[in-house]
């Protein structure tokens, strides 16, 4: 197989259907969730097939929260992709920092949300569950599921790109600075916290925070690659240039202030002269 082939093979996706008006996609890195089943570990096939589309569904309910968030906001071109790493909603249109803070964050909310529906409903299981194995394992799935969903929720608000915390960090800078600086700001942070949890994640064996650290890691490197290089000190040169020029504005502002002042303390004062001599009778 050639190196065109593979890349092929790679970027294969179908679509599936669609959901408020927006068209699913799965890709083929999708098969990373039927793991559990082909190993046949734990479960058995039956119940890690119920799980694997469980997890699915829940990266899905995330996915829908950015991208009906961003319908609400008129955006256009909506897609949701799900792959092997979790998904992603596409969209196109211009967007203020608001609403691409909005977006991001509606994200995890869904999955927090589902976190906490899944554990809710896990505590609704009867006194006789534990006698009855098969509905014990449906209330386990159901709670692992809402533990799951509880710990992507924190693991997407990681500040790092390209996960939604990353994001969300970018959007908050958009506020001040021009969306490329903010992006290169939340890129050069990406490196300083990736490489501690990628070193946690070695020594506690947590492989959710290599996954998270490493892809962090890579995105981030590649986003300063391509937008200029490594100046870890050009956000804070930034920072500094803008508030000597909010200072000079300040200080301008200042001025006109006081000129306008002294304009009116003299026009107060002409026309206090004015009013005596009109008192005096003088001509």
């Amino acid at each position: 197989m050639n190196s065109s082939s593979f890349l092929k093979i790679l970027n294969w996706q179908v679509r599936v259907g669609r959901l408020f008006g927006i068209p699913i996609f799965l890709h083929i890195s999708i098969l990373f969730f039927l793991w559990p089943v082909l190993s046949g570990d734990g479960l058995g096939f039956g119940l890690s097939v119920e799980y694997a589309v469980l997890i699915v569904l829940s990266i899905l309910i995330h996915e829908l929260g950015h991208a009906l968030s961003a319908k609400h906001f008129r955006l256009r071109d909506l897609s949701i992709t799900l792959h092997g790493f979790g998904g992603f909603a596409m969209s196109t249109g211009s967007r203020s920092p608001r609403q691409d803070l909005i977006v991001t964050l509606a994200g995890p909310a869904a999955t927090f949300g589902v976190g906490i529906v899944c554990l809710g409903i896990s505590q609704l299981a009867p006194a006789q569950t534990a006698a009855n194995e098969d509905l014990w394992m449906q209330f386990w799935i159901i709670k692992s599921l809402g533990h799951i969903n509880i710990l992507l929720g924190f693991f997407n608000l990681i500040p790092l790109l390209p996960w939604d915390g990353g994001h969300a960090l970018r959007a908050i800078l958009s506020f001040k600075i021009s969306y490329f600086k903010a992006s290169r700001a939340a890129a050069h942070f990406g490196m300083i916290i990736a490489p501690p949890l990628i070193i946690y994640a070695f020594a506690t064996k947590a492989n959710f925070f290599f996954l998270f650290g490493g892809v962090g890691l890579i995105t981030c490197y590649t986003e300063l690659r391509n937008t200029g290089g490594f100046r870890f000190g050009e956000f804070f040169a930034d920072r500094r240039a803008r508030k000597e020029e909010e200072a000079a504005i300040k200080r301008s502002r200042a001025r006109h202030q006081e000129f306008l002042g002294e304009v009116s303390a003299r026009q107060r004062e002409r026309d206090e002269k004015e009013r005596l001599r009109k008192l005096l009778g003088e001509d």
